[in-house]
């Protein structure tokens, strides 16, 4: 055989044996661990980001399941493990993060009986740090998830919006009122709601003959065409949507209490459950 012959066969060996996009490659490819049986809701990432001194995207390296003796209160069906895991990227850590870190887990055994497989697994971690250095605790027994790359990038949204503080922090409503329109069948209803800062907010219901009603809402002491409609999966969605009361408190209609009970039910219907699975 011609040298370059020789070169050209060999060339295609190699090509044959390393080429990794190929169907055969791909479609033996090893899944990537799972871990998390409940896919979160963004009420769920939000309270898990707000709630969390740090969160961290890691590769688990090692897991141990703790015997009965470390771990009696364990229920059954389930297991407690110790996880060492390797640092890939920190999303909030007010201050260094170790290349290297343990935490405590409990994880759903399998159909088998069997604890499911870890190691490789790649997580995102909802942490707080404990005494010892490299140690850590989960904020809840949930807050383990598979690595995601739209959910880290909801994850980032949320610390984003979080770090401007423009959502604000409701905790109920204080007042409201409806005052008619010009023509019959208009009106605007407007429902003040109190904050953990005394920060002034308000939601704005306009209803007009032949139009449906829209909802907006206002940040300030004065009321005008600034009110916005308020966006889905934001963190003002979120402040409104889980912690509004489900109805209108009584003390705040007056004589209009049935309209703007109306109204109000209008607003929570437009902003959809606060839904949580985790």
């Amino acid at each position: 055989m011609s040298p370059i012959f020789r070169a050209a066969a060999t060339a295609l060996f190699f090509a044959a044996c390393f080429n990794t996009s190929s169907p055969t490659n791909a479609a033996t490819a090893p899944a990537p661990v799972k871990l998390a049986t409940t896919v979160p809701t963004y009420a769920d990432l939000v309270s898990l980001t707000l709630g969390s001194p740090v969160i961290v995207r890691a590769t688990i390296i090692k897991a141990e399941r703790l015997g009965n003796k470390d771990a009696p209160d364990v229920a059954a069906g389930r297991a407690r493990l110790l996880m060492t895991a390797q640092i890939n990227a920190a999303l909030i850590a007010p201050d260094a993060v170790p290349a290297m870190i343990s935490y405590l887990v409990e994880l759903p055994l399998d159909a088998r009986g069997k604890v499911p497989k870890a190691k490789g697994a790649a997580v995102l971690l909802f942490l707080r740090p404990s005494e010892r250095p490299g140690q850590y605790s989960l904020v809840r027994a949930a807050a383990q998830l598979d690595a995601d790359a739209q959910v880290e990038a909801t994850l980032r949204t949320i610390i984003t919006e979080a770090r401007a503080n423009t959502a604000p922090n409701v905790t109920g409503v204080g007042n409201a009122f409806r005052v008619p329109g010009s023509v019959p069948g208009e009106a605007e209803s407007q429902f003040f709601l109190t904050t953990a800062s005394g920060r002034p907010v308000s939601l704005v219901v306009l209803s007009r003959p032949g139009q449906q009603r829209t909802v907006q809402l206002a940040v300030g002491d004065v009321i005008d065409d600034s009110a916005a409609t308020i966006k889905p999966a934001t963190l003002t969605w979120y402040r409104l949507a889980c912690f509004l009361p489900k109805s209108l408190p009584a003390r705040v209609g007056g004589d209009d209490l049935a309209a703007l009970a109306d109204d109000y039910a209008l607003v929570l219907s437009r902003l959809g459950p606060c839904e949580r699975r985790i």
